[in-house]
């Protein structure tokens, strides 16, 4: 076929929309659109070439699987050496054996559907660690190429004998896989990441093949105007649109037809040809593959270089390597074997196996560059922190098990007192029970992914446990209940699966306060503390390295929002304020850590600031 410059063209349009959107480039909200962009193509190039072969009877699927292989393996392989040659040197036990495992789902191509399973989601500022959290796509391109050949060949006599009835099976799958992504029963996560989701932009692709000569017959006399428009709309999506936009949403229809229509109009403007064009689509596979993890190494050590030029240097390695990439290894993939392929992947998963079973290994700490005092900057161990009794639950199978005999255990001896909310009350269970003296006990109800309502949504096993609370739980052991902390992550409000109103929770807080007020219990809303747009920890070194720097430039002002909207709510006498609270220390020098770890969980080290807060004003 003769050579398409559109296509160079739309993999340059798409590879840069989302290198500046993860950089953070301003107008590039939408950027996340070049993804889409890819898998359009790639449908439109996999259907004419399996289509051609298989109409020369020249088709075979493991040809066509090796030639795949050698496409998308190589540069991704050279991109794991390197990073796990990296990790040793620049990450604790906790990152290492994390990023170790992201390596290893993605060279088996299974990330995306290990992703789906994770309660985050692909936009969560908890996942900007994660070095190869961009595989998702490979997996999801690797998966199609493994079963869309085979659709084909079962409908190959249905496209050379029923032509119009192929399209409009086609046609059924792209609405099929459209509306199962929309209408996907689990989290927004499992539409996003999977395959049989994200199969409608390939097929989409597919259909700009199949129905070109219609499409460039039916816009014969404004080919060029369609294409400038299509062209266009690309822009403009990545404008206008932003994370509220993604998949699943109607919306991402827009650019992707956008990109169906410019590779079946196949206009080939001279502009096209420009050589920088051409070769940044040229590169654009490799610079994919490089520029996420250059930028998450470059933000875990950007209190090194906190200048927001540095990002020139970011942009400079990210090309640098890739353009290493394109000449020393894709133009040589033909070169490569696929055993030998299969034999570094087999390698580099084993490889990245020792990091995650053996991340304390002392050669990791004889080779690691970064002195053991910053440890607490860099990661945190949450399971003991968050549950020390198996009284906190969420999505996780790591945090699903609540032991209700021991949690809601009741000793007639002693003062009652129980800890209920979410991970927010879960983060106080350590450094409350070190403090209670012997004539205390205990409580704990740390249920995630929903709010303590007595009529509650979300989580279905939080609900049911906060359903037990009220409905039995309560009333029979109120007497014994002396004291009650309510500490809860109120800017989760807008979670998918619970979707809070502003009257929906202020009925809930009053439900909750007129109960407690029934049965006579002594109850303190523990109020809601600072929330930051990206990890305190990272604030936390900036500040080591400028004392001057103001860490509420990062806050996200929907905590202070959220924290005058409970105080209006709850009495003043129940209501204990933290919010920005001067008393709260937000920096150990001794322990070298921070009150915060991630955006708004406390650190052990925050935990007893808190309580010890608690205990001064005598609350405890």
């Amino acid at each position: 076929m003769s050579f398409r410059y559109d296509i160079g063209l739309l993999r340059a349009i798409a590879v840069c929309f989302v290198l500046f959107y993860h950089y953070q480039i301003p107008f590039f909200e939408g950027g996340y659109i070049g993804v889409d962009i890819f898998f359009v193509i790639s449908g439109f190039l996999m259907t004419k070439i399996i289509l051609a072969d298989v109409k020369n009877k020249s088709f075979s699927y493991l040809d066509f699987v090796c030639r795949r292989i050698k496409r998308i393996v190589p540069a991704q392989l050279f991109v794991a050496t390197v990073m796990l040659l990296v990790l040793p040197l620049l990450y604790f036990d906790v990152d290492l054996k994390m990023n170790a495992k992201y390596i290893a789902v993605s060279l088996a191509f299974i990330s995306n559907i290990y992703y789906a399973t994770l309660s985050g989601d692909y936009f969560s500022p908890e996942y900007q660690d994660n070095l190869f959290l961009h595989s998702w796509s490979l997996a999801v391109e690797w998966q199609f190429y493994l079963l869309y050949p085979v659709i084909l060949l079962l409908l190959r006599r249905m496209y050379f004998y029923r032509f119009h009835r192929f399209r409009y099976f086609m046609i059924g799958l792209s609405i099929l896989s459209f509306t199962a992504g929309l209408w996907y029963p689990y989290a927004q996560s499992w539409s996003f990441y999977m395959m049989p989701t994200r199969a409608w932009e390939f097929l989409l692709g597919a259909l700009g093949f199949l129905y070109s000569r219609e499409l460039r017959y039916a816009f014969k006399s404004i080919l060029v105007p369609i294409t400038v428009g299509m062209l266009g709309l690309l822009f403009l999506s990545v404008i206008f649109f932003d994370i509220g936009h993604a998949w699943p949403s109607t919306m991402i229809v827009i650019p992707v037809i956008a990109t169906m229509i410019i590779l079946a109009l196949d206009i080939q403007f001279s502009w096209y040809k420009i050589p920088a064009i051409q070769f940044l689509g040229k590169i654009s596979y490799s610079l994919y593959l490089w520029h996420w993890p250059i930028y998450v190494l470059y933000k875990k050590y950007e209190f090194l270089m906190q200048s927001p030029y540095w990002i020139f240097l970011v942009f400079f390695l990210s090309f640098f390597f890739a353009i290493i990439s394109y000449y020393l290894v894709e133009r040589n993939k033909n070169n490569l074997s696929v055993k030998k392929l299969m034999i570094v992947a087999f390698f580099l998963i084993s490889y990245s196996m020792i990091l995650f079973i053996w991340p304390k290994n002392m050669i990791w700490n004889y080779v690691r560059r970064i002195d053991s005092s910053y440890i607490h900057y860099f990661q945190y161990e949450e399971y003991q922190h968050l549950n020390p009794c198996n009284c906190y639950i969420t999505r996780s199978d790591r945090y699903d098990d609540y032991d209700q005999h021991t949690c809601l255990k009741i000793d007639s001896a002693k003062e009652n007192i129980l800890l209920m909310g979410d991970s927010h009350a879960a983060q106080l269970s350590t450094a409350l029970r070190n403090v209670l003296t012997k004539e205390q006990h205990l409580l704990e109800m740390s249920l995630s992914l929903t709010f303590p309502f007595p009529s509650p949504k979300g989580y279905q096993k939080s609900v049911d446990l906060w359903r037990y609370f009220y409905q039995e739980f309560l009333p029979q052991n109120h007497e014994h209940v002396h004291k009650i902390f309510i500490s809860v992550h109120w800017l989760m409000h807008n979670y998918d699966e619970m979707n809070y109103t502003p009257a929906e929770i202020k009925a809930g807080l009053q439900q909750i306060i007129n109960i407690f007020d029934h049965y006579g219990i002594d109850y303190y809303f523990i109020g809601q503390i600072e929330s930051y747009r990206i990890p305190y920890r990272q604030i936390a070194l900036k500040k080591l390295f400028n004392p001057e720097m103001n860490e509420y430039e990062y806050s996200v002002e929907e905590a202070k929002d959220v924290n005058n909207f409970m105080k209006r709510i709850i009495p003043s006498g129940h209501y204990i304020d933290l919010y920005k609270n001067k008393e709260i220390a937000h920096h150990s020098v001794k322990e070298h850590m921070p009150y915060i770890y991630d955006r708004h969980h406390l650190t052990d080290f925050g935990a007893r600031e808190v309580v010890n807060y608690l205990t001064r004003h005598g609350y405890l």
